[in-house]
């Protein structure tokens, strides 16, 4: 009887369908396309309405890269940094604006914008020497900045630029 018993035990757990505990397998918060995996990062970012999904064979520390397939040249990266406090996102942004000529980057162009109500710096730069088109999007929130990073081949960035912007454009601060 105890047999029996156990062995039905076994075929009900393995024919259950839901997450044995919340947020864990197959709960679907934990659908990548959703972005809740930024949540502790203080942020959300939502890929849902793209093929784009996180590489985890590609992620380093605080770096978090999706793409449209493991193979695909384009990528969007997203990280995030500490400020000093009182440090605006102009001033983080000027540092770094005088810095990409020495990497190898011309600047195309940079503009101001606001993603749901959060200040964002948009740079639009080129690298001859490796024929890629870099798009980033610099949002700020108190002490902190997040660093979305689009890019591709020259040839095909029109494409993945307008994935990444509809992926951006989903971004939100979490408020405390």
């Amino acid at each position: 009887m105890r047999n029996i018993l156990s062995l039905f035990i076994f075929s009900f757990c393995l024919s259950a369908g839901a997450a044995p505990y919340p947020l864990t397998g197959s709960a679907g918060t934990l659908n990548p396309q959703k972005g809740y995996f930024f949540t502790p990062k203080g942020f959300q970012l939502n890929a849902a309405n793209t093929q784009w999904l996180p590489q985890a064979h590609q992620m380093s520390e605080g770096v978090i890269k999706l793409s449209p397939s493991a193979k695909s040249q384009a990528s969007l990266t997203v990280r995030t940094d500490r400020l000093q406090k009182g440090i605006s996102l102009e001033l983080y942004s000027r540092r770094w604006m005088r810095d990409y000529p020495n990497y190898g980057f011309e600047v195309l162009s940079a503009k101001n914008i606001e993603i749901n109500k959060s200040p964002a710096l948009v740079v639009d730069m080129l690298s001859r020497e490796k024929n890629r088109q870099i798009r980033q999007i610099i949002l700020h929130n108190k002490e902190q900045v997040a660093i979305l990073t689009c890019q591709d081949q020259r040839s095909h960035f029109a494409e993945s630029v307008s994935a990444c912007n509809k992926i951006a454009e989903t971004f939100h601060w979490i408020q405390e």
